[in-house]
């Protein structure tokens, strides 16, 4: 022990990367920890969905480059367990003890895997981590059936990335539409046309019932009491913030760690922040909404500022533009704002019929969100003026 201060990170993903990058660029000297319960270095997770899947990228290839001076340890393969947040130390699931002085939790997400009879069966799979997506990869091939439960970004990525393999492709969800949560009916169905004419097949407003088989997993069937027939089965109906080793510690659990405007951890005495998917924090931009984010950009964004916030004497508000974007066949959908259910949408450029447009969301005082569709050249002028907005919103309040 060197008896310099000691930031511990956990959570070796994208945010916790970003937090001591910007702690290295900020000039910290302390030592810094990085826990991870993946064996793997951080890399990006887009690309599970997509070209790792279809083979067009090998593992290597997502890996996140690692700056030979950002001075960190490694402790990989071993989540944290426990949190003690009076005596600062956590514990991993090997029994080893850490002390700290700063903690950045950036732990993310878990797939949610559904109570449905015959889940633990070979060949059923949810898709989160770099493991999953090579275990689904070395069982995809040409002509055998998929079944993936979920319409949401990740079911559709992946139908896609099946269907180009040459798989046959059904999605179940129990929504009208698929990524109905996100995009309204408009949208949803295009890309629900989309799918179709690639060979997709849909099963929506529809529940699984049971995974079917003897071992491996031959068919899913639905409450209605059809059955599909399926060699591989991809659970995609979504997440829960992975604070399991948090119970009992004395942060506040409220569907993720509960911070306060600069993500620093209510209980947390000024020296506990989160980051990423597992962050939950008021948007002074958006009213002081309290909300979670599950996208790229926000684990990218929030990772430095939460680790700055740690060394900060006066933390700055977190203010993201809320963002996502997905690719699937030849079409980039790309998202910016938070709009509302009763807000106004009308597409401004392109048009539905060509597929390529850009749709404005208006509250009838101006703009609240966008969503572009093979235009990506108009989104940078709305990331300015949104983000814009953002920032003169919070000064307000």
């Amino acid at each position: 022990m060197d008896g310099r201060e000691h930031f511990l990170v956990v959570g070796a993903s994208l945010a916790g990367l970003r937090g001591v990058e910007a702690l290295r660029a900020a000039g910290y000297a302390g030592r810094i920890t990085i826990v991870g319960a993946e064996a793997h270095l951080p890399y990006n997770r887009p690309p599970l969905s997509k070209k790792i899947l279809t083979g067009e990228q090998e593992v290597e290839e997502v890996a996140f480059p690692i700056a030979e001076d950002l001075d960190v340890e490694w402790r990989l393969g071993s989540p944290a367990a426990g949190l003690d947040v009076a005596a600062r130390r956590v514990t991993l699931a090997n029994g080893e003890g850490l002390d700290y002085d700063r903690l950045l939790i950036a732990t993310g997400v878990t797939p949610i895997m559904p109570d449905i009879p015959g889940r633990d069966l070979a060949g059923v799979h949810t898709l989160r981590d770099l493991d999953h997506a090579m275990a689904l990869r070395r069982e995809m091939a040409p002509g055998k059936s998929l079944v993936i439960l979920g319409s949401g970004f990740i079911g559709c990525e992946v139908a896609a990335s099946a269907r180009k393999l040459g798989l046959e492709v059904t999605i179940v969800d129990r929504l009208g539409w698929p990524m109905n949560r996100v995009m309204g009916p408009e949208i949803a169905g295009l890309f629900r046309e989309i799918h179709e004419e690639q060979g997709v097949q849909f099963r929506m407003e529809a529940q699984a019932a049971a995974f079917l088989g003897e071992g491996r997993v031959t068919g899913v069937q639905l409450a209605g009491g059809e059955v599909l027939q399926a060699d591989i089965v991809l659970v995609g109906v979504g997440s829960a913030p992975a604070t399991g080793w948090l119970e009992g510690s004395g942060l506040v659990l409220q569907n993720g760690i509960l911070c306060d405007h600069a993500c620093l951890a209510e209980n947390g005495s000024g020296r506990i922040a989160a980051a990423g998917d597992v962050a939950v924090w008021p948007h002074h931009g958006f009213g002081s909404e309290v909300m979670r984010m599950e996208h790229w950009t926000n684990a990218f964004e929030q990772g430095a500022a939460a680790a700055l916030a740690l060394v900060a004497s006066a933390p700055e508000p977190y203010l993201p533009l809320p963002s996502f974007w997905s690719d699937q066949y030849s079409y980039k959908i790309q998202a910016l704002g938070r709009p509302q259910p009763t807000d106004v949408a009308n597409i401004v450029a392109g048009s539905l019929e060509s597929r390529k447009f850009v749709l404005e969301y208006s509250d009838g005082t101006g703009v609240t969100g966008v969503i572009s569709v093979n235009m990506p050249a108009r989104i940078a002028g709305y990331r300015r003026d949104l983000g814009a907005e953002i920032q003169r919103r919070a000064a307000r309040d």
